[in-house]
């Protein structure tokens, strides 16, 4: 697979490029949008806040790719196994992050008898 570099400031991704190529109105460039939050909120305070559930999941994914539900719910079983309920807990979290079933399903066979 290629990967095509695409400049952003191309008249093509521009706003009303043809408009404003008669000089009817001014260029507006298309630009990304601000994902911090509301003005005056914690995360406009220039540190970003993730839900930590959450990035360990993206982490799993990264590493595990369409197999990480299978592979979180490994890691749930090996904490059953030691008795670590928060870690057996922790994967199955994670494992809903991806696959609600196949959670639902883990979480029945590995609930402590």
């Amino acid at each position: 697979m290629t990967v095509r570099f695409a400049s952003a400031n191309h008249p093509v991704r521009r706003l009303g490029w043809r408009a404003a190529g008669r000089g009817l109105i001014a260029p507006a460039l298309a630009r990304a949008a601000n994902d911090k939050g509301r003005a005056g909120s914690e995360a406009d305070s220039g540190e970003a806040r993730f839900d930590p559930l959450l990035t360990d999941a993206l982490r799993h994914f990264a590493v595990h790719g369409l197999a990480a539900p299978e592979a979180a719910v490994d890691l749930a079983a090996e904490a059953a196994s030691r008795d670590d309920a928060d870690a057996r807990d922790r994967w199955l979290a994670v494992t809903r992050m991806f696959d609600h079933r196949v959670a639902a399903k883990s979480a029945r066979e590995l609930a402590p008898a």
